[in-house]
């Protein structure tokens, strides 16, 4: 499923992490590739490695930058991508049925 950036921003500011940690740029590329296909989510290092490259840095930092921007929530890295890929996905479903039942003219 595709996800707009700007739901994801809203998502992550929502949970309390800064913009200004690099990992938060990590989280936003994560939770969208893991919407746009869920055999990502199954593991969360080749995401970090597709996000590495994109970056030209190694996987390790892309590990640690999320790590650290979630590290007050008590979660790990692959709990909390799957859960806003979870949450998000949700949201779209939710939002899209209401508008298409809104924009539904009456015959």
């Amino acid at each position: 499923m595709k996800v707009y950036n700007a739901s994801i921003f809203l998502y992550l500011n929502g949970k309390g992490i800064k913009n200004s940690n690099k990992g938060y740029i990590f989280l936003v590329d994560a939770i969208r590739l893991g919407a746009e296909s869920e055999d990502a989510l199954k593991r969360v290092t080749d995401l970090y490695t597709v996000i590495a490259m994109s970056y030209g840095i190694l996987p390790q930092n892309v590990e640690r930058g999320i790590r650290y921007a979630i590290s007050g929530l008590g979660v790990t890295n692959k709990e909390f991508i799957s859960k806003a890929v979870s949450d998000i996905t949700k949201d779209y479903a939710l939002t899209g049925a209401i508008h298409k039942k809104i924009s539904k003219k009456p015959n």
